[in-house]
């Protein structure tokens, strides 16, 4: 982790991950990071180079911007 840790911005150029926000360390094994990228791929490429889920929990969330939910929220057709 001493080691690996401070080249996580590297690891993410490399990807092809842009990091938004973070990391955040805490006291429970859980870092969070909010990052973007065009592909899934490169988001658990930048996982394994990091190797984050051998000392941390992981769980990715794909997201979408607050804009981006309503614009999907009014294409749909309501179901009732």
């Amino acid at each position: 982790m001493l080691q690996t840790a401070p080249d996580i911005p590297n690891l993410a150029q490399k990807a092809g991950v842009e990091i938004v926000a973070g990391p955040f360390v805490n006291r429970e094994h859980t870092i969070v990071v909010v990052v973007q990228s065009d592909k899934v791929e490169n988001v658990d490429r930048l996982l394994i180079d990091s190797r984050l889920p051998q000392w941390n929990r992981v769980r990715v969330l794909p997201s979408l911007t607050m804009e981006e939910g309503l614009t999907d929220i009014e294409a749909q057709t309501p179901i009732f």
